[in-house]
């Protein structure tokens, strides 16, 4: 492990409290982790939009939306430590469970009535 590296992960650890899983073993590989993190540092740690609570309120989101049970219970944490409460979590998981049930039900009803459409066609002929 490169000193450069080492830093970063203390930096990450210094910020969060801990080094995340997937970053822990990103970092084996340097030429993956340094751009994963740059991004990471980028979009989560210096955001001049949004508030370090707001961000993980958006990660949650994410993590409902994408099913990511790891990255929900880091996140959720992450939230609490940076002052979210409880119902604001709670709101937005809901949210994001609604939206995820919204797009699933965009893309099966799309795909029966285009197998509706199909079938008519057919029977047409």
């Amino acid at each position: 492990m490169t000193l450069n590296v080492e830093k970063t992960l203390k930096k990450i650890e210094n910020f969060y409290g801990e080094v995340p899983f997937i970053l822990k073993e990103m970092s084996k590989d340097e030429k993956d982790f340094v751009p994963s993190v740059q991004k990471l540092f980028h979009l989560m740690g210096s955001n001049k939009i949004f508030s370090p609570k707001e961000t993980e309120l958006f990660a949650i989101a994410g993590a409902v939306g994408s099913n990511g049970a790891h990255c929900l219970a880091f996140h959720i944490k992450q939230a609490f430590n940076f002052g979210a409460t409880e119902e604001e979590i709670f709101q937005v998981i809901l949210i994001a469970a609604l939206m995820s049930e919204s797009s699933a039900l965009a893309v099966g009803l799309r795909k029966l009535k285009e197998i509706e459409n199909e079938t008519r066609t057919i029977e047409k002929n």
